[in-house]
């Protein structure tokens, strides 16, 4: 179902990257491309049609289908309030990967099976 968006946030990857990475002033193309791919999966896109000028909404095909390529990362926009929140549902997951990696490299090495050769 294609909805109109009245309240929007444009280029959503680049102000996700700037939130998730304050620090880091360079925004690699491929990593907005990784971000932009992650927030399609949290909430609904939405780009200006040309011909009414009103803000619709990316189908499920047209996601499936998306190049995040530079110019197209310029012309989505996203509900400023599903944007908040899926931005913290991305540091959250960020932080549980981090801890669930940190674990895993503190934990000793499991024994290994070995071979026998005849």
């Amino acid at each position: 179902m294609i909805r109109a968006c009245s309240c929007r946030s444009p280029r959503p990857p680049a102000r996700a990257h700037s939130k998730l990475f304050p620090e880091e002033p360079y925004k690699d193309p491929r990593t907005l491309a990784a971000i932009a791919l992650a927030l399609s999966g949290l909430m609904p896109f939405y780009w200006r049609d040309p011909a009414s000028g009103s803000m619709v909404e990316l189908t499920e095909i047209e996601l499936t289908a998306a190049q995040f390529t530079k110019s197209a990362l310029e012309v989505l926009a996203v509900s400023v309030r599903r944007f908040e929140a899926a931005l913290d549902t991305l540091r959250e997951t960020s932080l549980d990967q981090a801890r669930v990696s940190l674990t895993l490299r503190q934990s000793p090495p499991a024994a290994r099976p070995q071979s026998s050769r005849l």
